[in-house]
């Protein structure tokens, strides 16, 4: 199998293994066949097949680290990779970092410390190491040591991240060599010296991931190497930003969510693995914890099609029984399911269709909220509001059949491909994602931004003004006392604020940005304050709630026309609230121009559109995601996609390539979709 083995295998497979060794009867009865045969059943392209896990111990014969001691010096790894490679199965070898309770406990020195002085896992089963102690050679040579033992496809470092804020003697000297002084106790994000320890906790992590993957490619330089990417869209304790993307020759993480956080990933994925397809995981049971409660097959239906719908790669995951033993129910569920998606697998491919784009900053992963608490503060936040915001947005526009995506700084270049640009509320940017977003807008692109956008820099320093104030047309002059606010239509307006006046304007549970426009701009909405601050509780006008009273001269919605392009800039995050959704999808509108795809369907039908100019066709997938399980059929669908110019051919309902009646009407192929139950596909093919 070649170095490509991930851009076919579009079924694939982990078995998690994290097995301790304290009973004699642990993977005692572990049987590579049977172990291959479960994969055959639910006809796995490839598996994920453990070398070490987190509790520290391997499955084959080691030099370096601690054996299974179940497996009395067997090597089941080699065993179920020469069995995978005689059944076509690609093999990705996992090695567990960070996490190994094995090395925490024998080797104190490389623990990761809280700020207490305390090891980090001394209450809990998962030991974690530091990765600026002498763990790092040790799990250097471990990786080493697999890879002239083994040849495989692929090699999966899990857990890449920080699992939690390190105070060890080792972080201590290297911040000291590096920045200067003790390391910085208080969260401050507004605070440089904090803030550089964050940055140089996230140059430590991409550094380390980098050392792990050129361990591998020095010796198997044409096997694939993944790191763990579920942390991506998470907090910045976890350290993960756009550094340590290169690391990885595609992304897969798993994810445990709805249908929203699906779709929000994936489209992440998309935009920000190197390469394609990437991986979307998800457990066969309800969660991780539960060994034996599965989620039914309809819920695996609809992820795995919500998946091949977003052009990535399903990957279910398994939890092997203590004494060795699979479950073969999971694996003909499974079977079941990839039976029904490997069909349309060979229709996949493209360019995805997204007209707007959120952009997720993945420095901005934090509450200002904590400024000011000690780091081990147990009431710290557990809300991230930029990333709120740009999934909320993503919902809005999922319910508005938008074409949507969602891009990082590693896209900075590549702005161009999108009509609109999201900036949400970025609480931290630099002056290389300014000056690329002044350059996308002058160039005729479109940019909606909001609340505390490029204000502050990615190094902690507030600004007295915005980076991009020239772009947003406005001047920062404060921000409101009062934490409950509304934004009322301007005189013309009204149309942006469905259900909203003067008299009932937008509310929003947030703070507002004062500011004073810039001449030359339009304001679309006015700001307006409560009749008193919903802090005090000692004067008040309605007890439950906090109408509205004092109308202001400060705008609220401000559309700037900059170069060829123009911004719109709200002085509050409105698209993080549900009941802000209508006004933020006809502030959208107002600004495009016509979506590459418009659809009648319900909320719960999401649309992907693919542009497969080499085969001179449009791929079309509706996937039915419901709430509750199994979907309600959906009939009568109608879909509009704008054609630019080309003249339709035909177009067919997949796989069966059986031909669909449509028309064609002002630069527009228009058809109805037969009922849907969970999925469906459709070529639309062009002159």
């Amino acid at each position: 199998m070649s170095v490509t083995w991930y851009q076919r295998a579009y079924r694939r497979n982990v078995i998690d293994m994290h097995i301790s060794d304290w009973d004699e009867r642990f993977l005692s009865q572990f049987d590579a066949r049977s172990y291959v045969e479960m994969l055959r059943l639910c006809h796995a392209q490839s598996a994920v097949v453990y070398a070490h896990s987190h509790v520290g111990h391997c499955y084959y014969p080691t030099q370096v680290g601690h054996m299974h001691r179940g497996l009395k010096g067997r090597n089941i790894l080699g065993e179920v990779i020469d069995l995978c490679h005689a059944n076509g199965i690609a093999v990705v070898i996992y090695f567990s970092l960070i996490f190994d309770d094995w090395a925490y406990r024998h080797h104190p020195d490389w623990r990761i410390t809280l700020a207490n002085g305390e090891g980090a896992a001394e209450r809990s089963r998962y030991g974690v190491c530091c990765l600026n102690s002498p763990y790092r050679d040790y799990a250097r040579a471990h990786v080493e040591e697999i890879c002239r033992l083994f040849d495989a496809e692929g090699l999966r470092f899990d857990m890449t991240f920080w699992p939690a804020v390190c105070y060890c003697a080792h972080c201590q000297r290297r911040f000291a060599e590096e920045v200067g002084g003790e390391l910085p106790r208080v969260i401050h994000w507004e605070d440089p010296r904090w803030v550089a320890f964050q940055r140089k906790r996230e140059e430590w992590l991409a550094e380390f991931a980098a050392s792990m993957t050129s361990a591998v490619k020095r010796i198997k330089p044409q096997t694939t190497v993944e790191h763990q990417a579920s942390t991506y869209p998470l907090n910045w304790r976890f350290g993960v930003t756009a550094k340590l993307v290169p690391q990885n020759d595609f992304l897969q993480g798993d994810f445990y969510g709805d249908a929203l956080q699906g779709s929000f990933v994936r489209k992440l994925f998309y935009n920000l693995s190197p390469h394609l397809p990437y991986g979307f995981e998800t457990s066969s049971a309800v969660s991780l914890n539960n060994h034996t409660a599965l989620k039914p097959i309809e819920l695996l239906r609809a992820k795995a099609h919500a998946c091949l719908a977003d052009g990535g790669a399903f990957v279910f995951i398994d939890a092997i029984d203590p004494v060795g033993t699979l479950n073969p129910m999971v694996y003909e569920r499974m079977g079941k399911v990839f039976a029904e998606t490997q069909i349309y697998e060979p229709y996949l491919g493209g360019e995805l269709c997204q007209d707007v784009a959120i952009y997720l900053s993945l420095e901005s992963k934090f509450d200002p909220a904590d400024n000011g608490k000690a780091v081990d503060d147990p009431q710290l936040s557990s809300k991230t509001p930029h990333i709120e915001a740009a999934v909320s947005a993503c919902k809005a526009l999922l319910d508005a059949h938008i074409p949507y995506g969602v891009v990082t700084r590693r896209n900075l270049k590549e702005l161009s491909r999108h009509q609109i640009l999201i900036l949400p509320n970025l609480l931290m940017m630099d002056e290389e994602e300014a000056e690329a977003f002044r350059a996308y807008v002058r160039a005729g692109g479109i940019v909606y931004a909001s609340g505390v956008t490029s204000l502050v820099t990615t190094d902690g320093v507030r600004h007295g003004d915005f980076l991009l104030g020239d772009l947003f047309g406005v001047t920062y002059l404060g921000e409101t006392a009062e934490a409950f606010t509304y934004i009322a239509p301007a005189v013309g307006a009204e149309k942006l604020f469905p259900e909203h006046s003067s008299k009932y304007p937008l509310g929003l549970p947030n703070k507002q940005m004062i500011v004073r426009a810039r001449p030359g701009t339009e304001i679309l909405g006015w700001m307006v304050l409560p009749y008193t601050d919903p802090a005090d509780p000692t004067r008040y006008v309605s007890i439950h709630s906090n109408p509205p009273g004092l109308p202001t001269e400060n705008p609220g919605v401000v559309l700037n026309h900059f170069g060829a392009g123009k911004a719109l800039y709200v002085t509050t995050d409105l698209e993080r609230y549900d009941t802000c959704h209508n006004t933020f999808i006809a502030l959208i509108r107002n600004l495009a121009k016509p979506f590459s795809f418009e659809a009648d369907a319900p909320k719960a039908v999401e649309v992907t559109v693919f542009k497969q100019e080499d085969k001179g066709r449009y791929l079309v997938s509706l996937i039915n995601f419901q709430k509750e399980l199994p979907n309600i059929p959906v009939e009568g669908i109608r879909l509009r996609l704008r054609m630019d110019g080309k003249d339709v051919k035909r177009v067919l309902i997949l796989p069966a390539e059986r031909e669909l009646d449509y028309r064609q009407v002002q630069g527009y192929v228009e058809f109805t979709a037969p009922k849907l139950e969970t999925f469906a596909m459709f070529a639309v093919e062009y002159i």
